[in-house]
């Protein structure tokens, strides 16, 4: 499924919007940031990383991270390593032939050889390494109050969000909607097993491409890091304001298993403040469009009161 075309965004008056490099692990992430066009000079602004889903872009996001700088906010959006117009993960294949069978002596610490620039990989641990990159650059941006900085992601970004948010006490707000929290389960986790496996023992390919195809998403899942990623796990962690929002006709997975159970969680801790919202009548992507007006406000409601 090709990400979907969503409505345009309109830049509200008052927001700048410029593209910039976030690096994360030596890779170059394609990235936009908006700013209000007038800060006064000491200003400490809040700032808020939005984190898109699998097979999104920083575009996911774009109307949401302009909605909230207009508000006041300094808001970044990134794409994913190895999606669209971010830098890829490289794979070593061996030596290049055209230099013969001593292509492997080093010299210093260079060597020549082949190697495949990996694509479209939905892979959550280093998904969530790009998203704690993004809060490093967030951090350094002139103006931004590192007291107030908040994480908004959407779909599998959510799941993504909440396990960086539950082992970085740099986010003191978070919103996550449509999000995929819950483990993979049943006859995947079983295959994500043996993935693990093969890949360890040197079966298969250490990291995939274009095999085991999910159903109607593109890209391919490194399912050997979805058997040991379990956002769900997590959530008992989580010590900020946290707003999740559901579409009440989410085709994609069970609500109940996700945000619904990652609210019931956080509502049995002391002192936690959750709110748990669904928007009837949406499917999963109904979320961009007839979603988006209640979903985006209710998120700048929430930093409003939280950040």
């Amino acid at each position: 499924m090709a990400e979907p075309l969503y409505p345009p965004l309109v830049m509200p008056d008052g927001v700048d919007r410029g593209q910039v490099t976030v690096w994360s692990n030596g890779i170059a992430l394609d990235a936009d940031l908006y700013r209000p066009t007038t800060i006064d000079p000491d200003a400490a602004l809040p700032a808020v990383v939005l984190c898109h889903g699998w097979g999104g872009s920083k575009l996911t996001a774009e109307r949401y991270a302009a909605l909230f700088a207009s508000a006041g906010m300094i808001t970044l959006t990134f794409t994913q390593s190895s999606w669209f117009g971010s830098g890829s993960p490289l794979q070593l294949l061996g030596d290049a032939p055209e230099f013969g069978k001593g292509a492997e002596d080093r010299h210093g610490n260079e060597a020549l050889t082949r190697v495949r620039f990996i694509r479209d990989l939905v892979a959550p641990f280093a998904w969530t390494a790009n998203l704690r990159a993004a809060l490093d650059y967030l951090e350094g941006e002139p103006h931004v109050d590192p007291a107030r900085i908040g994480v908004w992601a959407t779909s599998f970004g959510g799941g993504v969000a909440v396990y960086l948010a539950a082992h970085d006490d740099r986010v003191k707000a978070l919103t996550v909607q449509v999000a995929a929290i819950a483990p993979v389960s049943g006859p995947v986790a079983d295959l994500a097993r043996k993935r693990a496996i093969d890949t360890a023992r040197g079966v298969i390919d250490a990291i995939p491409q274009g095999v085991d195809p999910w159903p109607d998403m593109a890209g391919t899942p490194f399912l050997a890091e979805l058997a040991r990623f379990d956002p769900l796990a997590q959530v008992d962690r989580l010590r900020m304001p946290t707003l999740i929002i559901d579409a009440g006709d989410d085709e994609l997975f069970a609500i109940a298993d996700n945000g619904g159970r990652a609210a019931q969680v956080l509502r049995t801790l002391p002192g936690t403040v959750v709110e748990y919202q669904v928007i009837p009548g949406i499917t999963h992507y109904g979320i961009y469009f007839d979603g988006y007006e209640p979903g985006s406000r209710a998120a700048l409601a929430w930093w409003k009161r939280h950040l």
